[in-house]
């Protein structure tokens, strides 16, 4: 009986090292893709992928990665368990990357692979490759032979012994697009105000505003960045208004009639080009980036 319960606590031991080990693994690589998106100031752009694949991303707004580990078979065998259960049902996937990091750089390679899913029916495949030649991955595309939200399916590896020998690291890139609302958690206390907004006297233009993820409510879940420059509108739109303001024929009207002494409201100093920002964040306690829309400041005018 001691035996026998000593066997099952050193196996879940195994497992809870397995999965911290993962859970590391998935935390660095996805910092690391970060920091290329980051780079190039887009999500297409900082990919090492070909361009049949970046023809699927063109519309993307989420990246999730995967970690897989390899389970224990026979030599001659790679098995990998999947489960994209974490999906949300209206997340458009765009794209499914199955990502070999090697030991050593190799040319790209056909490769062979079996898709097993929960009712055991099997399909052999011959994915294609769009891993970039410059790219230190081997990537192939395996969108259309998972199913997108189920939680029991396996990828296996047969006979392939040049990858089992150069192996280091397997994970899944998944690329999609979902709802790119920024919804925030509610606060839950309320916050008092402690910072008095500077009057600005000037024609409308851009102005600073840096934001510290920190220093909000929901700054725990926000890996990257923890600081960005929003920027803010302020100052007056005169009369008459010029084009230079990027006006729209409202806000012309509204300049006209101020202008010949109409007590009406003039324009508005607000935003008329944003530009988004790219947040690697938890969702459901899973690494996901994610390019949220009009989230800083390039241009203001007056409407």
């Amino acid at each position: 009986m001691q035996i026998l319960f000593g066997v099952i606590l050193i196996v879940a031991l195994e497992n809870v090292l397995r999965t911290s080990a993962l859970d590391d693994q998935q935390t660095q690589s996805i910092i690391e893709l970060y920091k290329k998106i980051s780079e190039k100031d887009s999500l297409v752009d900082g990919l090492s992928l070909n361009d049949n694949a970046q023809l699927k991303l063109k519309t993307i707004n989420t990246i999730r990665l995967v970690p897989l580990i390899s389970l224990p078979t026979n030599r001659s065998i790679l098995l990998f368990n999947v489960s994209l259960n974490k999906l949300q049902m209206n997340e458009e996937v765009k794209l499914i990357e199955f990502r070999l990091k090697l030991t050593m750089r190799m040319k790209q390679r056909r490769l062979r692979l079996i898709i097993r899913n929960s009712l055991h029916q099997r399909r052999r495949i011959r994915p294609l490759i769009i891993s970039s030649a410059d790219s230190e991955y081997l990537s192939y595309d395996i969108t259309d032979y998972l199913i997108h939200h189920s939680t029991q399916q396996s990828i296996i590896i047969r006979r392939q012994f040049w990858l089992r020998r150069h192996l280091q690291e397997a994970s899944l890139v998944i690329y999609s697009r979902a709802p790119s609302a920024f919804l925030l958690p509610s606060p839950t206390r309320r916050m008092k105000r402690s910072v008095k907004q500077q009057q600005i006297t000037g024609p409308c233009s851009r102005h600073d505003l840096f934001v510290d993820f920190n220093q909000l409510s929901f700054g725990a879940w926000v890996v990257q960045p923890k600081r960005f420059n929003a920027g803010v509108c302020r100052g007056d739109c005169p009369n008459p208004l010029s084009r230079s303001y990027y006006p729209t024929n409202h806000a012309m009207l509204l300049s006209l009639l101020h202008e010949r002494g109409n007590a009406i409201q003039q324009p508005s100093c607000v935003p008329v080009r944003l530009r988004p920002l790219d947040l690697l964040y938890y969702d459901r306690r899973d690494l996901v980036i994610k390019r949220h829309r009009g989230m800083q400041v390039e241009e203001c005018g007056c409407r």
